[in-house]
């Protein structure tokens, strides 16, 4: 069995992480590979051969099932190729929580059939229902009463267009729709109607519907703004965090407890505790059960029951699936008398959920949910009965802290230095007071209604407790640490380190801090100059003591989400509370472009922080020098409001170009004729032309960088002279790296 449970995990993982979506194609002949190898390790096994060749050979043979398995599935949930401004006929049924903006609302709709008529599957039919779901995100301007989660529908649907990647720290859309086994996302059609196909009675997905307006009406009610704890508590009942604002995640994020409001594995291990321990008593009473079972095989049945509960309650989101799957592997080992079996049941579960999700390894909660689970079972000796008390606890979280860091720097660059002490603290708190009071709050609220708002109320005055209390830790400097983007080879090196630190026995363990000073360590890097696209700034330039930006106002934000995810990436920690902010009416009363200067402090360990923050309209200024950079600015004559913008540094010159009028254009063109650019940026808007005399401001192979798909009055000059051009809409973020010393 062991060669089972390493090769197909292994052979899921390779297509779906490195492979090309193009090899599902031959998933049958992996299939069929593994069919016969599987056959011959049997006539192996029979002839006594399973210690040697019976091994290699069963293992290969589950790598190949695994491959097979991978392959079809990411050939399966890979983006489908609408064409744009075609009309499409969806049908398939709605499920989970609607989410609410302020500019539509968005359904999700596990697909059965795809057509370009009402009566046309051809685009896609759902060949393998029950099997690998693939999912539609449906979005409308407003909330349709015909669109309700239960309920099978068909719908006349347009594609919408997916952004790449315009910037270094931007969100991997690409990687997270398939992880979520989203295809595409598409718009209802404008004035088209909704077609009901099938209407269920009931549906677990409108009870969470119901319970997020409830929890919302009531928090406009209390007036409560800021860190609210209503949105946490429909996080922990419902795993529906669409309440939750940027205060919250930013105490989450520093304290690291952001864990604490996603349901997983560590919740329903934590609701299956409870119960089991709430329940083992009555069985032990129940002498007819206890005559032929022992309690606790009953008290674990009782508690799986109540954990796919609330795993339905959840909505089974597949972090979700992912920790019921891990808990029947667990209650299934322990009834039938083989739960000394740890760490093959840890890879029996691996494989369970790779098998019923393949693409689950895309996701960063996979990698550290299991090696959580093994850094507890490697702590504890994997052991069934731990120690008990303060020290066993407080190793498992110290241990827990030390594993994870690695990955968490390596995948979103920092990691929360007080997360060992406020996780030590609040996982009791959540997981044996407020989660059990706000089930119990729901589960009675359904059949009492508002009488027994006592509990909620009791839930919402521990929750508040401890936000103050992360509050409080979260206001450290030093509460979270990070280093910017870090290799894959540090990441090795530093779970080396990892493992050596926290295996007991070895020597020189202390040695294993040596080989995590690589990925802990601050530094430098991707200094230059980025041309990014929607969504983040147009012009950004990074160095050593400074960041620099050239963006749309983003007014009543003083640091939009772009920046500070940018300055993350880059290993630039932001302090927690106010930044001392220098003309910022300039940001407020920008009507166009506006310049943010970052101020950045370095620490003795060359930690770089956001000391402050200036800010300048785009064209406030005729020149100006910041560190190595020059700015000039050339103005549409009459509408100051309105410049092309140069900057300079060393030998290198660039020519920001956000003027939408060709009238504009020629008046400033009129100014700086003659003149040469190594770059030229247009950032015109959508369906803006530009003047084809632009291009000769270009100097010898100077470039041309497109934030939107390039002017149709200039496609013709730019392929006739051969000049380079980078599309950001298409071809994401622009880099150059700059000359050092530049900028500082």
């Amino acid at each position: 069995m062991w060669m089972w449970v390493l090769g197909v995990p292994l052979g899921i993982m390779l297509p779906v992480m490195i492979l090309p979506s193009e090899c599902g194609q031959f998933s049958p002949v992996f299939m069929g590979l593994a069919a016969t190898l599987g056959v011959v390790t049997w006539r192996l096994w029979q002839r006594g051969l399973a210690s040697s060749k019976g091994l290699v050979v069963g293992f290969v043979s589950a790598l190949m099932l695994g491959v097979g398995i991978g392959s079809l599935v990411k050939q399966r949930l890979s983006p489908w190729p609408l064409e744009a401004g075609a009309t499409y006929y969806l049908s398939g049924e709605l499920f989970g929580v609607p989410q609410v903006s302020r500019f539509n609302t968005r359904y999700r709709v596990r697909v059965d059939c795809l057509g370009q008529t009402a009566a046309d599957c051809s685009v896609f039919t759902d060949r393998l229902p029950g099997l690998w779901p693939v999912v539609v995100e449906l979005s409308t301007t407003r909330q349709h009463s015909l669109l309700r989660p239960g309920q099978r529908v068909q719908v006349p649907v347009q594609p919408t267009a997916i952004r790449v990647q315009s910037s270094p720290a931007a969100f991997n859309v690409q990687r997270w729709l398939l992880s979520n086994h989203v295809v595409a996302r598409v718009k209802l059609k404008k004035g088209a109607a909704v077609t009901p196909l099938r209407e269920t009675w009931w549906s677990m997905d409108r009870v969470r519907t119901e319970l997020n307006a409830v929890l919302a009406r009531r928090m406009l009610a209390s007036g409560e703004g800021g860190l609210s704890s209503y949105p946490v508590i429909l996080a922990l009942v419902s795993g529906d965090r669409s309440l939750m604002g940027d205060p919250h995640w930013e105490v989450f994020n520093r304290t690291g407890t952001t864990h604490l409001v996603a349901i997983s594995g560590l919740h329903v291990g934590l609701v299956a505790t409870l119960v089991t321990f709430l329940v083992l008593p009555l069985f032990r009473r129940w002498h007819g059960f206890t005559n032929r079972y022992p309690a606790s095989h009953g008290a674990l049945v009782v508690a799986w029951i109540a954990c796919l509960f609330y795993a339905g309650l959840a909505g089974f989101a597949i972090p979700t699936q992912r920790a019921l799957i891990m808990l029947s592997v667990y209650v299934l080992l322990k009834l039938t008398g083989r739960a000394q079996h740890l760490w093959f049941g840890l890879l029996v579960a691996l494989t369970l959920v790779l098998l019923w999700d393949p693409v689950a390894c895309l996701s960063l909660g996979f990698w550290l949910s299991f090696v959580a689970v093994y850094l507890i079972l490697w702590l504890i000796g994997g052991g069934v009965s731990a120690r008990s008390g303060l020290s066993q606890w407080s190793q498992v979280q110290l241990g827990l802290f030390v594993g994870l860091a690695p990955a968490l720097l390596y995948a979103v660059h920092s990691v929360s230095l007080v997360s060992a002490f406020t996780n030590a603290l609040a996982i009791p708190v959540i997981g044996f007071v407020v989660v059990p009071l706000s089930l119990l709050w729901v589960t009675l609220w359904s059949l009492c209604g508002e009488s027994v708002v006592f509990l909620l109320d009791a839930a919402l005055w521990v929750t508040e407790g401890l936000l103050w209390f992360l509050q409080l830790i979260s206001g450290w400097r030093y509460s979270v640490w990070t280093v910017g983007e870090r290799s894959l080879a540090s990441l090795l090196l530093a779970m080396v380190g990892v493992l050596w630190l926290v295996s007991a026995g070895l020597p020189g363990r202390a040695w294993g801090v040596v080989l995590l000073l690589p990925m802990l360590l601050p530094q430098s890097s991707g200094n230059g100059l980025y041309i990014m696209g929607s969504g983040s700034g147009r012009v950004i330039l990074q160095s050593k003591s400074q960041v620099w930006s050239l963006s749309r106002s983003h007014w009543p934000q003083p640091i939009a989400r772009w920046q500070s995810d940018l300055l993350s990436h880059w290993g630039v920690m932001m302090p927690m509370g106010e930044v001392p902010l220098h003309h910022s009416r300039d940001l407020w009363l920008a009507r166009g472009g506006v310049f943010s200067a970052f101020e950045l402090d370095t620490d003795a360990l060359g930690a770089r922080a956001v000391q402050s923050i200036h800010y300048a309209g785009l064209c406030s200024r005729a020149q100006w020098h910041s560190g190595g950079v020059q700015f000039e600015r050339y103005p549409v004559a009459a509408k100051p409001e309105r410049c092309a913008l140069g900057l300079t540094w060393g030998q290198t010159r660039l020519l920001y170009w956000p003027l939408g009028t060709q009238r504009d254009q020629r008046q400033v063109f009129e100014q700086i004729a003659g003149e040469r650019f190594d770059a030229i940026v247009l950032d015109l808007g959508k369906g803006k032309a530009a003047i084809p005399e632009l291009l000769s401001l270009l100097g010898h192979s100077g470039e041309l960088i497109a934030i939107k798909p390039l002017p149709e009055s200039l496609q013709e000059p730019v392929l006739d002279r051969g000049i380079p051009l980078h599309v950001i809409a298409e071809d994401g973020y622009y880099y150059r790296a700059l000359p050092e010393g530049a900028g500082d």
